[in-house]
C-alpha cells in the first residue's frame, strides 16, 4: 500500500514537472517571438535617432552614439505636415465613425431582427469578403467620378455612409450580439421600447469591448491606406500623411533617417490608439457572452 501511494506521488509530481517544463518552454517561445516582431519597431526607432553616418554603417549600428532630434524637424519641412495631417484626420474620423454605425446597425439587424430573406442577405455580404479590392476599383471609380465625387470627398461621404462595405466588422459583430440574451429585447419590448432604443441603451454597452475592436482596425487600415488614397488624390494639397511619407522616400537622395524619422510620426497614431484600447482588444476578441 505505501509502494503504490509512493508511486503515486512520484507519477503526480512527474506529470506537475512535465508541465512546468511545459509552460516554461512556451514563455521563452512567447518571449522570443515578441523580440522577433519588435525587432522592426526597434529598427525603426534606432534609425529615427541616428545620423547620416550611422545608418549607412556596415556593420550596422544597432545603438546611436547620439540622440539626432534633427531628423524630426528636417523631414517635416519636407512635407506640408499641418495640411496632410489634417487631410488623414479628416478622412479618417468619418470612416471609423460610418464603420461603427453602419456595421453595429447591420450586426444588430442580422442577429436580432426577424425580415424577409435575412439568412440569404447576410450570405450575401459575408461573401463580398471574397472579392479583392481591385475587382471593385474599375466601377467604384467609376461611380464616384460620374457622382462628381472624384477626390478627397470620395474618401469622406462613401466612408462615412457605408464605411467600405467591411463585412468581417458585420460578422464580428454580429456574433456578439448573438450573445446577449433575447429575454433582455422581450422585456424591453413589454416596458414599450422600440427596436433603435433596444440597440442604443442595451445592446451597445454590453458589446462595447467588440465597438472598440472594430473602431480599433477600421482606425489602422485607414490611417495606413495608400492604394486608395493614390488612386483617388491627385493634388499635394489633398495628400495624406502615407502620401507624404511616400514621396520623400521617393526622393533622388533620400536620407534614410529622415524617412525613418516620418515613419515614426506616422506609425505613432496608430501605436497610441493601441496601447490605450489593448485591454478592450484582447476583451473583445476572448469575450464570449455578456458580463454579470
Amino acid at each position: 500500500m505505501a509502494a503504490s501511494q509512493t508511486l503515486h506521488y512520484a507519477s503526480i509530481k512527474k506529470a506537475k514537472n512535465k508541465t512546468k517544463a511545459i509552460n516554461a518552454g512556451l514563455i521563452l517561445l512567447s518571449c522570443l517571438l515578441g523580440v522577433v516582431f519588435a525587432f522592426p519597431l526597434y529598427w525603426l526607432l534606432r534609425g529615427a535617432f541616428v545620423n547620416h553616418s550611422e545608418i549607412l554603417a556596415r556593420p550596422p549600428v544597432f545603438f546611436p552614439g547620439q540622440l539626432n532630434m534633427d531628423n524630426f524637424k528636417l523631414g517635416l519641412e519636407r512635407i506640408q505636415f499641418l495640411r496632410q495631417l489634417w487631410n488623414s484626420v479628416s478622412i479618417v474620423v468619418p470612416y471609423v465613425i460610418g464603420t461603427v454605425l453602419t456595421t453595429s446597425f447591420a450586426g444588430y439587424a442580422f442577429a436580432k431582427l426577424r425580415f424577409p430573406l435575412r439568412g440569404m442577405w447576410f450570405v450575401l455580404v459575408i461573401s463580398t469578403m471574397m472579392l479583392p479590392s481591385a475587382v471593385t476599383l474599375l466601377p467604384q471609380y467609376s461611380m464616384y467620378t460620374s457622382m462628381g465625387l472624384a477626390g478627397k470627398p470620395a474618401l469622406i461621404i462613401p466612408a462615412f455612409f457605408c464605411a467600405g462595405g467591411n463585412a468581417y466588422f458585420v460578422f464580428l459583430l454580429r456574433q456578439f450580439f448573438m450573445t446577449i440574451p433575447v429575454e433582455l429585447s422581450e422585456a424591453a419590448k413589454i416596458d414599450g421600447a422600440g427596436y433603435f432604443r433596444i440597440y442604443s441603451r442595451i445592446m451597445l454597452p454590453l458589446i462595447r469591448p467588440a465597438m472598440i475592436v472594430v473602431a480599433l482596425f477600421s482606425f489602422i487600415n485607414c490611417w495606413n491606406e495608400f492604394f486608395y488614397t493614390m488612386i483617388y488624390l491627385k493634388s499635394e494639397a489633398d495628400y495624406t500623411l502615407p502620401m507624404g511619407l511616400y514621396i520623400v522616400n521617393g526622393m533622388r537622395i533620400p536620407n534614410y533617417e529622415q524617412v525613418m524619422a516620418l515613419a515614426l510620426i506616422v506609425t505613432a497614431p496608430c501605436l497610441v490608439f493601441f496601447l490605450i484600447g489593448n485591454k478592450y482588444f484582447v476583451e473583445g476578441i476572448t469575450l464570449t457572452g455578456i458580463k454579470g
